[in-house]
């Protein structure tokens, strides 16, 4: 087993790492690249030899090169950035100082082995380590536009002129947004890289997550990125440069958005029609109808009692209705600004507004379907 520097390869003795049952895995896999930090003592980082770069199985022999007392900080903790902590914490060998404005969300992540809770995003900043240096490792998971820039401008304040911090932004936002922070950032040396997630509150328990990575293969290859992220996630996509992951976020969710009105109408008209939701709901998912919103986020209650998925729970958890018109929103305005026909999107928007003014807004976005029963 090597160590890689520039061309030159030493050797490192495999007896020095944990999880022997994956060593024979790993010697075939991955090279170990000595990583010079300008803040602290060197640290080893993963890098993925080859195509085989994003997949989950190699993803998972992250922790055994990620040997790093520095705490991440993860800032949001909602129904998706608990989750997605907790696995961070559990999974990584780096402690986790977590912050949200939500007592009750704080208050939850206390209870997770390896998450501290600190009381402001002030304090992380400043008391992180014991020689009270900003974090290496920022990540954020925040609801608005308005929120990722209240935070990075605190960050921004705290942070050195020169800095290694590497901050990954999970938070769906305007691809103008991503390249604001990346660019503002870029001069204290400071890495800002927008990176947010498909796969739902499921996927986030299960750290089953695809995070669309505004960076190129090449960045996600060379920096902790991918290491960081692998513990949340099995996928990594690498969309291109900044901004492009929150762009290819906000077109996933334009089509998924539209993808689930249409199944909670079939789902509608299917029970009018006296057709039992469940066989309706089996039918559609072995023919062309068969989607996500189908199958693992189904709409209807009784279908969605057999996966537990926030139908069943009076749709409660989930995505709500609130971010998913405030995703439209940012698709739209992102359609007009590049001079795109929306037209089903727009349409899509104005049901999920009036849903939000019925007072659906906290409920998962499959309540679409209890709102076209006018309920």
């Amino acid at each position: 087993f090597f160590l890689r520097t520039g061309n030159r390869r030493f050797p490192y003795p495999v007896t020095n790492l944990s999880h022997l049952d994956i060593e024979k895995e790993a010697r075939s896999m991955f090279w170990l690249r000595k990583v010079h930090s300008t803040s602290g003592p060197m640290s080893f980082r993963g890098g993925v030899m080859g195509r085989h770069m994003f997949s989950s199985n190699r993803a998972r022999l992250s922790s055994v090169v990620e040997k790093n007392d520095d705490p991440v900080a993860f800032l949001g903790l909602g129904n998706m950035g608990l989750p997605m902590a907790s696995n961070l914490a559990t999974k990584s060998n780096r402690p986790v100082i977590a912050f949200d404005l939500n007592e009750h969300s704080l208050k939850k992540a206390k209870e997770v082995n390896g998450i501290q809770t600190a009381t402001s995003v002030e304090s992380i900043m400043t008391t992180s380590s014991s020689q009270a240096k900003p974090p290496s490792t920022i990540i954020t998971m925040l609801p608005s536009d308005a929120a990722v820039n209240s935070v990075m401008n605190t960050i921004a304040d705290f942070l050195p002129a020169t800095s290694s911090t590497t901050i990954i932004d999970c938070s769906t936002v305007s691809p103008t947004t991503s390249r604001y922070w990346y660019e503002t950032l870029s001069s204290k040396d400071c890495l800002f890289v927008d990176a947010p997630v498909s796969g739902g509150v499921k996927g986030a328990q299960d750290g089953t997550l695809t995070f669309m990575v505004g960076s190129t293969r090449e960045t996600l290859e060379s920096t902790i990125v991918h290491s960081i992220l692998s513990f949340m996630g099995s996928r990594m996509i690498p969309c291109g440069g900044p901004g492009s992951g929150a762009a290819v976020k906000l077109c996933n969710n334009l089509a998924l958005a539209a993808q689930m009105v249409g199944i909670c109408e079939a789902m509608n008209l299917g029970e009018a029609l006296d057709v039992d939701p469940k066989v309706l709901a089996d039918v559609m998912n072995m023919s062309t109808a068969k989607s996500w919103s189908c199958e693992v986020n189904n709409p209807h209650p009784e279908v969605a009692a057999s996966t537990g998925s926030p139908a069943s729970k009076d749709y409660s958890g989930g995505f709500g209705t609130k971010l998913m018109l405030k995703d439209l929103g940012l698709a739209v305005s992102a359609g007009k600004e590049a001079h795109v026909a929306l037209p089903l999107g727009n349409v899509t928007k104005e049901l999920y507004q009036l849903a939000d003014l019925r007072g659906l807004g906290d409920k998962d976005f499959g309540v679409i379907l209890q709102f076209l029963r006018g309920r």
